[in-house]
């Protein structure tokens, strides 16, 4: 039999670290042949294009989760050509907004159609300190994020006192009372991850909340136009509460930004970017907070924060 590819899942919500922590882990693994799949909520990808890097093969999957029925398809056939080549590793970061349910049926149900076998070693969830004792009531994903995880970063712990980190840790143990638990900054956890195998679920699997009709309003902003750092800000902050994430690249008069939000927790920095071509104009994803349009809010947030041309799609 072919040597297994190691499988290991990243997840937790919108802004909780997760490209950060695969960049260490891609550092620490830089000696084994690596594979990455991207899965993106939005329809533009942004965190491909912060982690890509010569001799890795990347493979994005972008608008909508891939644990929803409507890009479940197209995660399978990945994930059925990922066996095919040559890699060792495959990591997968999957999209803030996924409910990842259902892995170990998955890659059981593809085994019989695979070349080489996965090794699935577990799912990594990121939990931000800031935000999680306020998402873990309201948000489905959230719960299910950490209800599926073998292994839990707490991050950020420098931004809270230790009374929340105790009580997100009471709630992460009412979730799921098994999960390897590490608080830390700047996702840096003692690597390599343990080589304990994932848990194995006891019964029936649970069912992902990620459906087409709970998919909350996502949105594509681009543009030509060169708007400062001060009006990328107040854009960002006026956006705080009726977008969950903004995210992107906009062009400065000095290079690229890119621009990283979570409700009015607002990050703007020149874009480390290894291929450049991928920039051509201005682009963000912003995700709404439900289901509700919010056209009419960016829209007018933009032309009075920003002043300048762009156009608006929905995602």
């Amino acid at each position: 039999m072919k040597d297994p590819i190691q499988l290991y899942l990243i997840g937790g919500f919108l802004g909780a670290g997760k490209t950060t922590f695969l960049r260490l882990l891609m550092e620490d693994m830089k000696t084994k042949r690596l594979g990455i799949l991207v899965n993106e909520f939005g329809s533009i990808g942004v965190d491909g294009a912060l982690i890509e890097r010569e001799g890795v093969r990347m493979v994005e999957i972008n608008n909508g989760s891939i644990f929803c029925a409507c890009l479940k398809d197209g995660f399978v056939r990945t994930l059925k050509a990922f066996a095919e080549q040559p890699v060792d590793i495959l990591l997968i970061e999957n999209s803030g907004m996924a409910d990842p349910a259902g892995m170990h049926t998955i890659l059981s149900n593809l085994a019989p159609y695979l070349s080489r076998p996965y090794d699935y070693r577990g799912l990594i969830c990121l939990v931000d300190c800031t935000t999680f004792l306020q998402y873990a009531e309201v948000l489905m994903p959230v719960q299910g994020q950490v209800a599926e995880a073998d292994f839990v970063i707490v991050n950020k712990c420098d931004l809270v006192d230790q009374s929340v980190i105790s009580r997100i840790h009471e709630k992460i143990r009412t979730l799921n009372d098994s999960a390897q638990i590490y608080d830390t900054v700047f996702a840096q956890i003692p690597l390599p991850l343990p080589e304990s195998s994932a848990k194995h679920p006891d019964g029936e699997a649970r069912e992902s909340s990620n459906t087409p009709f709970t998919r909350p309003a996502t949105y594509a902003l681009e543009t030509d136009s060169t708007p400062s750092l001060d009006q990328l800000f107040d854009f960002c902050h006026s956006m705080g509460e009726t977008a969950l994430r903004i995210k992107g690249f906009i062009r400065a008069a000095d290079g690229w930004l890119h621009i990283d939000a979570v409700g009015k927790e607002v990050q703007i920095a020149p874009a480390v970017i290894k291929n450049k071509f991928r920039l051509n104009r201005g682009k963000l994803v912003i995700i709404g907070r439900d289901g509700h349009d919010i056209q009419s809010e960016i829209q007018s947030a933009w032309q009075m924060h920003c002043a300048s041309s762009f156009e608006l799609k929905i995602s």
